[in-house]
This record gives structure tokens, C-alpha cells and sequence, in this order.
């Protein structure tokens, strides 16, 4: 049996106060039509309901609309203290004080002399009101209600009463059904009389009967006439009578629901409760009296059951008591994280065993969502957080044990990825951190087919021992709890290139070859440059270059510079002149008897800035003479007179050729 906690039974006892205190007005009546003495229908009123009914103003309307006979009243002269007359007529037989009274005229009878006489209760003798019917004024009785209750007519078990019944919510037809059986009937003559609706005690009239009146009966009972009024009755008389009972209303409580049992616990019935009969969900068991409490068990889960507890009694069943609710759900099983991005978060869940109605989803910090199938994206989260969702199964507010699951979400990609201070070996890379929140970084530097990875907590990082003129690929990816990555962000650079070496020019009359070697470009600008102006450019990515198309004997300069991305390195520079074509049909084009001025046509395509050599000599006269001019002419002078101009080969005398 379940165990009830201190908080539990406080919320018994308080739900109980208020059902009977609600209940307290309430009440059912009973017509029992076999004749019994007035004792004897009390003692069945007492073992079967409650007492003989104790009449109002409010319920004699009721109870007299199809009566066609007398009936017991819970009314008797001498019912609580002595006969000598001084608290006749005081209670009732439930104990409720006589406030109200309906005598038909001429009762009840006293035995005393003559004279005005009151009740005991605290009533007024000065009203003549009820001397004559023709002159009484009442007012009408509005009806009262009372809840329905079921008809019952089994009272086998008593001897001496073959039926009792419920008129609550009987017809006339009824009534009329149930007095045709009775001999006993009001006089004919005699008119009905009318109920006061006020409750104070109305006078009794004590009529002028002799002390030797031998209709007086010293210990009389009190019977109804089918329209309401009082008489009074030897008590050994046989009469139908009417019984209460007051309306049992109560609720079942439940505790300790689990998703397989549930303890229940109930109110005693009133009287003598034979059993007890426990519906659930129209499965019908009995239990004994004296049982309150019972445990429930092999519920389904998640499943909404109706309880009635019925008190029996007398074979009469009771007003229920009655309970709705729901077992508590299972719990959903297997759950898992199928899906994260950086704002979201896939579950997925079985379904549990029993019932339910649908899934609630709690995500830590409050949020709440809901869910019919087995599975839900859990959105609008903060990247990079850290987040514990669990799942109930809930049916009716009944919500099952939590299944909780804590994962993170992605963390965002980072912002403004660059790179600066480029050097032959080495560069730093900075970014700025993503929304969110993140753990760390994880930087991947690749180049020439070699990665390396390194995690770091700042927003910038030295890669070093990089090789010369090299592309390099960075990558770098937030982190979150040290293994959950976000998008990765990537970047390429270059270390900067060493300057070539080992430039070489060859050249030729109108052309020049330029080759060189490399530590790490992977392209140049190579540069052509002729007396100071840019006469060719190019970028190549191989380690020679050929110009053609030059200027013979011309001083050209080759400047080479090595590129790796968008970095250069120091440039390197050479000069080479093209060989020169010799001068042709050289001259004398003047003479005297001491100089002779010779002239030559230049080669084709020659340097504006081309030198030559002139040189003249004499065998004869020892004469061996040089010049240079950047002209096509040129005047030897002192040079001795009638010496030839050519040798004794017939040669000249005279060389002209570029120096």
C-alpha cells in the first residue's frame, strides 16, 4: 500500500472539510409506503439512511405534491425529556431544535385546563392567527434542490418494509401509485392547510378540552397529512413513513501516481456501509467496509482512467465519489543529437511504452516547445553554447520523467581573416573572433603538400619556418569544447622570394639571353633598359629570357626580379652590350699635303651612341695613329706630305672599326 506524505493528508482532510461543508443542505428523501409503528420506522430510517425527516418550510412542498395518505414525521411529544409537558414537541429525532411547526388545527392536544398555552421553543402568544383557516395568512414555498440520486427499491433484507423510495425526482404518476396501496387517507373534509415560510416558531393554540378528554394521548408521535399539516398519532399505529438521508458527496484522492499504480483514499460513507464498490473505468470490484484506501496497479501508462467509489448500504447504493485522472506517462527512450549547426539542434527520441498525448521539449534556460512526433529541430540557439534539452512524454499535464541530453552548438565562422608581415620565412595571420561563443582556434597551414595543424586561444598567430617564395594556404576553424569545429574560413598568401642569382647575358650583334637562377619565385619581371629607358618588360614564370630585334653594339641592362604571389623580391641587375657589325665602304673623302679625311657608312641598326675606332699608320714614316668618334668621319692631320695612302700591297694605310 502506498505511502501517504504529511502534505498529502493536509489536502485530504482540507478537500474533505469543503465537500462537507458544501454538502451540509443537501439532502434525499425516501417514501416508504409499508405500514410500521412510529418506532419502527424510525429504527429503519436510522439503519437504511439517516433518521425520520425533519420538515422545513422549503421541503414540505416537495414532499406533500402526490401524498394521498399519513405519513410518519421524525416528530414525537416526549422524544427527548420528560412527559410532564414542559419539553414536548422540542426536537426533532435528528436533535435539530423545533424552530417550525404546522399543526392542523386542533392539535396537538394538551392535557391541562383551558388557557392560552405556547410551545417550549421561544415563540409569541399573542397571534390569533391560526384560531380559524379562514383567517391564516401564508406565503408559498419556493422549491429546493437536491442532486439526483438513484431510485433504489431493494430493501429485501428488512422484514418488516417491503420498498422504500426515492422521491427526489419522482413523477406524479408515481406518487399516485404508491398511495393507492395505503388505507390510511387524511379526512376528506378536512381542508389542506398552509405552510408558514417563516422560520419562528408559530404559536400553538390550545383548544378547550377538559383534563378528561379522551382523545388526549399522553406520549403522542407526529404524523404529516397529505397536504402538510401535523396531527398527532398513537404511536403503535401502523403508518407509511418518510426517511432522509443527507446527500453523500465527496471526492476520491489520488496520490503517488506512477505510469503502472495510482493510491486512492476515500471518506467513510454515512451510517452503516455494508461495502464498498470500486469502478475503474466500468471494471466493478467490491470491497469490505472497512477498507478507505486502495492501491491501483497495472495501469497503462499515459492512460486516463474514472474512478467512482459507492458507498453501499442496505443494498442502496450511495452517492459516488469520483476521481478522474491520468497514470503518468513513460519515459521516451534513446535519445539523440542527430543534427547541429551552429543555431540548431536535431533530436530524435523512441516512443515510449503505454500513451501519450504529445512530447515537451525544455531547453536550458527556460524555453519550452512541443512536439507530436518523435523527433523536433530545436532552433534560434546561440552558436557556440552549450545547451541540456529534455523530453517528457506528456498526457493531460501529467508529464513523464525527463530524458536529457547536453550537446553544443556549432561555433560561427570567423571574421576578417588577413595576413600581414610577409617575410621570406615566415607571416602573421589575424582574425577577428566569431558571434557566439567558442573554446579555442584550429590553424591549418598547408604548402608544397604539407599541412600543419596547431590549436591557439587568440585572435592571431607567427607562422614561422615557412619555405622561401612559397604559396601558403591558412586555414582557420573556431572550436567549441576542443572538438566540436565550425565552418572554416581559408585564406592564401606567400612567404616572400630570395632575389635570383647567378644572372648571365649573352649577346649577339641584335640580340641578348638572359638566364639566371632561382630561390623560391614562381615567376619573374624581367626588364630590358637602353641608355636609361624601358625598352622591353615581361613576366615569366621560366628562368630565362631572349630579346631580339636589338641594337647592334648597343650597352643594354637586364634587371630581374623574382615573384612569389603578390611579393617581390630584390631585383638584380646586369648590363651586356650587343656585339657590333664592322662599318662599311670606308673613304678618303679629302686630302692635302698634311691631313685627309676619311669617311664610312655605319652598319645597320647601330647604336645612336656606337663608337668607332679610326687608326692610321705609315710603315715608312713610322706613323701608328688611334682616335675614337661616335661620327662617320673623321681628319688625320700632320701627316707628312706625299706619303701614300696604301703600302706596297696596295693596301690603305688607314683602319676604321668600333671601339
Amino acid at each position: 500500500m502506498g505511502k501517504i506524505s504529511l502534505q498529502d493528508k493536509v489536502l485530504i482532510l482540507l478537500s474533505w472539510a469543503l465537500v462537507l461543508m458544501c454538502s451540509a443542505a443537501e439532502q434525499d428523501y425516501f417514501l416508504c409506503p409499508d405500514p410500521v409503528t412510529w418506532h419502527e420506522a424510525r429504527t429503519l430510517c436510522q439503519a437504511c439512511f439517516k433518521e425520520l425527516v425533519t420538515l422545513t418550510p422549503q421541503n414540505i412542498p416537495k414532499l406533500t405534491q402526490n401524498l394521498t395518505s399519513d405519513y410518519w414525521i421524525g416528530l414525537r411529544k416526549n422524544l427527548s425529556c420528560t412527559s410532564n409537558g414542559s419539553m414536548s414537541w422540542s426536537r426533532w429525532a435528528n436533535g435539530d431544535p423545533l424552530i417550525f411547526q404546522n399543526w392542523y388545527p386542533g392539535s396537538p392536544r394538551f392535557k391541562s385546563s383551558p388557557k392560552s398555552y405556547c410551545c417550549s421553543c421561544s415563540c409569541s402568544c399573542n397571534s390569533p392567527a391560526m384560531t380559524t383557516l379562514g383567517k391564516t395568512s401564508f406565503t408559498t414555498f419556493t422549491n429546493f434542490t437536491t442532486s439526483d440520486v438513484t431510485n433504489t427499491t431493494d430493501m429485501s433484507s428488512f422484514t418488516d418494509m417491503s420498498s422504500f423510495t426515492d422521491i427526489t425526482n419522482q413523477t406524479a404518476t408515481d406518487f399516485n401509485l404508491w398511495n393507492a396501496t395505503t388505507q390510511n387517507t387524511p379526512p376528506t373534509a378536512t381542508p389542506r392547510m398552509p405552510v408558514k415560510e417563516e422560520c419562528v416558531p408559530s404559536p400553538t393554540l390550545t383548544p378547550l378540552v377538559p383534563e378528561t378528554d379522551v382523545n388526549y394521548i399522553e406520549d403522542s408521535c407526529v404524523a404529516m397529512l397529505s397536504f402538510g399539516a401535523w396531527v398527532e398519532k398513537n404511536c403503535s399505529e401502523l403508518l407509511p413513513y418518510i426517511c432522509y438521508d443527507d446527500l453523500f458527496l465527496s471526492q476520491i484522492n489520488v496520490t503517488n501516481k506512477t505510469s503502472e499504480s495510482a493510491f486512492l483514499t476515500w471518506l467513510p460513507g454515512p451510517g452503516n456501509i455494508s461495502h464498498y464498490l470500486l469502478k475503474v473505468n466500468g471494471s466493478l470490484t467490491k470491497l469490505p467496509a472497512e477498507n478507505l484506501t486502495h492501491d491501483l496497479v497495472n495501469l497503462t501508462a499515459g492512460t486516463g482512467y474514472s474512478v467512482q467509489v459507492i458507498p453501499v448500504k442496505c443494498d442502496r447504493r450511495l452517492n459516488p465519489q469520483m476521481v478522474t485522472f491520468y497514470t503518468k506517462p513513460n519515459k521516451v527512450g534513446n535519445l539523440s543529437v542527430t543534427n547541429v549547426t551552429e543555431t540548431s539542434v536535431f533530436l530524435t527520441w523512441n516512443k515510449p511504452v503505454g500513451n501519450h498525448g504529445f512530447y515537451l521539449i525544455e531547453v536550458q534556460g527556460g524555453k519550452k516547445i512541443t512536439s507530436d512526433t518523435e523527433s523536433k529541430e530545436v532552433d534560434s540557439l546561440i552558436p557556440g553554447s552549450l545547451y541540456t534539452f529534455t523530453v517528457h512524454s506528456v498526457v493531460n499535464d501529467t508529464w513523464s520523467e525527463g530524458y536529457n541530453i547536453s550537446t553544443y552548438t556549432k561555433p560561427g565562422r570567423v571574421l576578417q581573416l588577413r595576413v600581414s608581415d610577409n617575410t621570406q620565412n615566415s607571416l602573421l595571420l589575424r582574425w577577428s573572433p566569431p558571434e557566439g561563443n567558442f573554446t579555442g582556434f584550429l590553424v591549418n597551414v598547408t604548402y608544397d603538400n604539407i599541412t600543419e595543424s596547431k590549436v591557439v586561444n587568440q585572435t592571431e598567430m607567427y607562422v614561422t619556418r615557412l619555405p622561401i617564395g612559397t604559396q601558403i594556404t591558412l586555414r582557420v576553424t573556431a572550436q567549441t569544447n576542443g572538438t566540436l569545429n565550425g565552418k572554416e574560413v581559408t585564406i592564401v598568401s606567400y612567404t616572400a622570394p630570395g632575389p635570383v642569382s647567378g644572372l648571365n647575358l649573352v649577346s649577339s650583334h641584335s640580340s641578348l639571353t638572359a638566364t639566371w637562377t632561382s630561390t623560391g619565385g614562381n615567376s619573374f619581371i624581367i626588364k630590358l633598359y637602353l641608355d636609361g629607358q624601358e625598352v622591353d618588360t615581361g613576366n615569366i614564370t621560366t628562368l630565362m629570357k631572349c630579346f631580339v630585334g636589338l641594337k647592334t653594339a648597343a650597352n643594354y641592362t637586364v634587371i630581374v626580379s623574382a615573384f612569389s604571389g603578390n611579393l617581390s623580391s630584390m631585383p638584380v641587375t646586369s648590363s651586356c652590350f650587343t656585339k657590333p657589325l664592322p662599318p662599311t665602304n670606308a673613304r678618303a673623302i679629302d686630302s692635302n699635303t698634311n691631313q685627309i679625311t676619311i669617311q664610312w657608312d655605319a652598319p645597320e641598326n647601330v647604336s645612336t651612341t656606337a663608337m668607332y675606332s679610326v687608326t692610321i699608320n705609315s710603315s715608312f714614316w713610322d706613323i701608328n695613329r688611334s682616335s675614337t668618334t661616335n661620327d662617320i668621319r673623321y681628319k688625320f692631320v700632320g701627316l707628312k706630305s706625299g706619303t701614300s695612302c696604301r703600302d706596297q700591297g696596295n693596301r690603305p694605310v688607314y683602319v676604321v672599326h668600333f671601339d
